[in-house]
């Protein structure tokens, strides 16, 4: 029992039906990895909840509007987020989580091609995607990579556009507002969209004309009315978007589900091995049909370049090769996580640090599993089931339970203790250097974490 207080990728279950994972804080991931903590603040499934997540398969949906030309010809599609068949509007609430939908669904369900055909597939970006420039498996021949205007253009941004644009994309600002500070922007981008309803014909006119000077196409968004449509054409814009041409259109399919067991089981081989055990994947992945499927038409789609056919599962984990299949795997997590946890993650994340620094500060033995109480000590707001019953049925020792449930031995009196401070701050006047400067230190990690969630 005591290896599960190791400090490397721990695994909880909650009989067959909560699954969660804890990573150290100790590891250093890339922003292409560092989505896999969030799985651990999804609700999980109860036995007595009656949820679609038991049905073999669901619903995917996401909507495109066309991008015309001035002959009203389609040059591309902008795909939208949507939550399910019945939503007018996007409703973001988490964009990565949302990002990744889209891109999942484009990929691996609905197909790009039936998607755009031969036209260009504008995705919106946040910004901690566009940080990553090698976790999303996408062809830069179609997806265009459209810059949200909350980005925050900074030199961080810009560098890894640069590194997004040499890699071959080609790359939109969104809702665009000219600013000389910009202009290195300006000059990495193909297309810049202008919002006309939000500008105002004034000011749509003025910004037009600041972008005069560069090679960069207009694209005007939000056209509504004929008026407008003919005056951007007076204005030479030759791309528009709006509802004058088009509403955006759903597009549905249904969808093998993925048993995201099978995801974090797959994700922590793929973690633990620095070469790739193809028998041992082959093992994991067999165990998913849904996943399975997936990943064929991930094979089946353009990007891949595939010309032969596949008899075998071991074949297509060869072929899709250990890198791609991370940022697959990645992608399918990242699909799923699209509620706003962010407030009870860093809650969760401070007082998980806390301890774990008090502890260490005390010189106590076995830090980590003072980290790990922390995180466990809040399960219950993440899982919607009582602290004791959802800690029964993890494989912990009793000990460590009860030090958790009923703050008993070293582990329970530390929880108490940065329970209370964070609370109130009162603590006996001898602790409360010590108690202070670790929750400063807890604070300024857990805000490095979040940053990069």
């Amino acid at each position: 029992m005591l290896a599960l207080l190791s400090p490397q990728i721990f695994l909880l279950y909650i009989g067959t039906h909560v699954t969660k994972i804890i990573v150290s804080a100790q590891w250093q991931f890339s922003v292409n990895w560092v989505q896999i903590k969030k799985v651990i603040f999804q609700r999980s499934e109860v036995k007595d909840m009656d949820t679609s997540l038991d049905k073999t398969h669901h619903q995917v949906v996401l909507a495109r509007q066309p991008i015309v030309n001035t002959s009203l010809a389609p040059m591309g599609y902008e795909l939208l987020y949507r939550k399910n068949s019945d939503a007018l509007y996007a409703e973001v609430i988490d964009e990565v989580g949302a990002t990744a939908q889209v891109v999942a669904a484009s990929l691996l369900e609905l197909g790009m091609l039936n998607l755009v055909g031969d036209k260009k597939a504008f995705i919106n970006f946040p910004r901690a995607y566009l940080l990553n420039p090698n976790g999303v498996p996408i062809d830069p021949n179609v997806v265009v990579i459209e810059v949200l205007e909350n980005a925050q253009f900074d030199p961080v941004l810009l560098a890894a556009l640069r590194r997004w644009k040499k890699a071959g994309y080609t790359i939109a600002l969104d809702d665009f507002v000219f600013d000389i500070k910009l202009v290195p922007f300006i000059e990495l981008a193909d297309y810049i969209k202008l919002d006309i309803m939000a500008l105002g014909r004034d000011a749509f006119h003025r910004q037009v004309e600041a972008l005069r000077g560069f090679k960069v196409e207009i694209i005007a968004e939000k056209v509504e009315t004929w008026e407008e449509y003919q005056f951007c054409r007076l204005l030479d814009i030759k791309y528009l978007q709006g509802y004058f041409f088009e509403k955006p259109e759903l597009m549905a399919s249904k969808s093998s589900r993925v048993n995201s067991m099978t995801l974090l089981r797959l994700m922590a081989a793929m973690l633990n091995s620095s070469e790739m055990d193809v028998a041992e994947l082959e093992r994991l992945i067999g165990q998913d049909a849904g996943l399975v499927h997936k990943l064929l038409r991930f094979l089946n789609s353009p990007v891949t370049g595939l010309m032969a056919s596949v008899d075998s599962l071991r074949l297509a984990i060869t072929l899709i090769g250990m890198e791609k299949l991370k940022s697959l795997v990645n992608l399918l997590l990242m699909s799923e996580m699209t509620g706003d946890r962010h407030v009870l993650l860093q809650s969760i994340m401070i007082r998980a640090k806390h301890a774990e620094l008090l502890a260490r500060r005390r010189a106590y033995d076995n830090e980590d599993k003072y980290f790990l109480a922390g995180m466990l000590s809040m399960i219950d707001v993440c899982v919607g089931i009582r602290l004791d019953k959802a800690l029964s049925e993890l494989p912990l020792p009793h000990e460590f339970i009860n030090a958790i449930v009923h703050r008993s031995g070293r582990v329970g009196q530390t929880l108490n203790q940065v329970e209370q401070y964070r609370r109130d701050h009162a603590v006996e006047s001898s602790e409360q250097n010590e108690l202070y400067e670790t929750y400063l230190d807890a604070i300024k990690w857990s805000d490095g974490f979040i940053s990069c969630v």
